[in-house]
């Protein structure tokens, strides 16, 4: 039975309140050289606690947001990635899918919060699931990075927010490289998306809340796309289209924090950013063929030839043959659900899975490689736990190791991460197998080995900037708000804070 409360409930007596504001993917390094541009941020930081933090981008840059909202790492939630590989259907599925989103159903934090009798709103916070049994007024996928259908646990209340505010305010990403004239869209995209959202929050305030939680991803969408870097791999963004929507988002947040002083002066704020953003060096888009070629050797097949992988499939090469422009505007026009076909259509279409020991996984940029793996993958082709998949693991990572870029001598990949090792728990299933780290500082076109022979392959996304660990809060408050963000020292412990700050308060 679904546990309820009202979303107009009264807060406790002499409750305090709390607002948690994700600004998703922001660069930390950037708002400081910024400073004069963007006053509110200038002034939190000059007069609020800055922390930096632990986060599990330094191993999954789309894991943050599930963990900030569980408390735990992702070999516990299993969450890596918004459009997710599934090994017993061998597709790709988003995991708010039904057919499958309870195999990653965490509590989030402030469930535990509305349970002990407080207020909460928990406002557009990434990859939150079950919305329909959501104890608090919870939306989900309103105005968020990744597609997805909007949700809430009172569809009433979102249908007003869409109402009054827009659909989808920061509407789709197309990965593909953008022109001059569409990054200018972009940015004015974004800079009216981020008023929409603030528009949404102030009005969602306007109810009785002890907490709210909330997430704002213009910034993160701009980071992408807007970076102010020069390559062949970066769409042709003007040097200060970023800088503008940082700048809207402050104007913005300096609204939300003066209606927050008007509710309430004493609320304290949590401002964080689970991980960071900074010039692109994605090197993925080598990993399919690398993999083809290392997986042709190890089977004693003829490695040598071209770039072009031997399972190739029909939509593959539409997706490499259509020119990107009519990409993006085809990508904007078709449904969630078309484009997921297409995606898994291209990415596992052809592929001869008794002849795969691994294969790559989508991704935000990382190397992913899994397994294949019996009983986890369907066929498989290790035996769990075998000696020959030991084998198969240690001469794989020696080969990767050998890879060095053409042009300059420099290895490929700087450390490989074995997940048992760095992200055990009950749902280390779900996650990839291992974890290449990129060492080259931008994306190279020319990679090259003993083993694999030479793969020239351009980097297609047009994203000039990508995401890094470099997790942060700044915190303003009283002093015993400040005593609880005093022990943070990773993002899985932001959600504690909450619970822990309104504990004494509860009913």
């Amino acid at each position: 039975m679904r546990v309820t409360s009202d979303f107009g409930q009264a807060a406790l007596p002499n409750s305090p309140k709390l607002l948690m504001l994700g600004l998703d993917a922001v660069s930390l390094p950037f708002i400081r050289e910024n400073l004069d541009a963007l006053p509110t941020l200038a002034s939190l930081l000059s007069e609020g606690m800055l922390r930096d933090l632990k986060s599990s981008a330094t191993y999954l840059s789309a894991s943050v947001w599930p963990t900030f909202s569980t408390g735990v790492q992702p070999g516990e939630h299993g969450q890596y990635f918004p459009f997710q590989w599934s090994g017993e259907t061998r597709h790709y599925r988003r995991v708010a899918d039904p057919r499958w989103s309870n195999q990653f159903d965490c509590e989030p934090f402030w469930h535990r919060v509305t349970r002990a009798g407080h207020p909460v709103i928990a406002f557009d916070v990434a990859h939150a699931l079950h919305d329909e049994r959501a104890p608090c007024l919870q939306i989900t996928n309103w105005s968020y990075q990744s597609s997805g259908a909007a949700k809430s646990s009172h569809p009433e209340i979102l249908r007003e927010i869409q109402r009054r505010f827009g659909k989808r305010p920061i509407g789709p990403e197309v990965p593909v490289a953008k022109t001059a004239r569409q990054c200018a869209s972009i940015q004015k995209h974004l800079s009216s998306a981020v008023r929409a959202k603030a528009d949404a929050t102030i009005y969602l305030m306007q109810r009785p809340w002890s907490l709210f939680v909330t997430g704002w991803y213009e910034a993160h969408r701009a980071g992408h796309n807007l970076w102010p870097v020069e390559g062949e791999f970066a769409s042709d963004a003007a040097p200060d289209a970023m800088l503008e929507v940082y700048r809207e988002t402050d104007r913005q947040l300096g609204r939300v924090l003066a209606a927050l002083r008007e509710q309430d002066a004493e609320t304290s704020v949590l401002l964080f950013s689970l991980h960071g953003m900074e010039p692109n060096r994605a090197q993925d888009h080598f990993l399919g063929e690398i993999l083809n070629r290392l997986n042709r050797l190890y089977l004693g097949q003829a490695t040598s030839g071209s770039t072009r992988s031997s399972a190739l499939n029909t939509m593959a090469f539409l997706r490499a043959a259509l020119p990107p422009t009519l990409q993006y505007r085809a990508a904007s026009l078709l449904g969630e659900d078309v484009q997921d076909w297409v995606v898994n259509r291209s990415l596992t279409g052809g592929r001869y899975w008794s002849r795969t020991p691994s294969f790559p996984i989508l991704s935000g940029g990382e190397g992913l490689i899994r397994l294949s793996v019996k009983g986890r993958e369907a066929p498989g082709y290790f035996e769990p736990g075998s000696a020959d998949l030991a084998d198969y693991v240690d001469w794989l990572c020696a080969r990767l190791g050998a890879i060095k870029v053409t042009a300059t001598g420099e290895p490929l990949i700087r450390r490989i991460s074995v997940v048992d090792d760095e992200l055990p728990g009950s749902r280390r299933r779900f996650l990839p197998d291992l974890i290449l780290e990129w060492a080259p500082d931008a994306p190279v076109s020319g990679v090259g080995s003993h083993d694999i022979g030479e793969i020239e392959v351009f980097l297609a996304t047009g994203r000039g900037g990508n995401h890094n660990d470099s997790a942060f809060l700044v915190a303003t408050g009283g002093r015993a708000f400040l005593d609880e963000v005093e022990r943070v020292r990773d993002i899985a412990e932001l959600g504690p804070v909450a619970e822990s700050y309104l504990a004494p308060f509860s009913a």
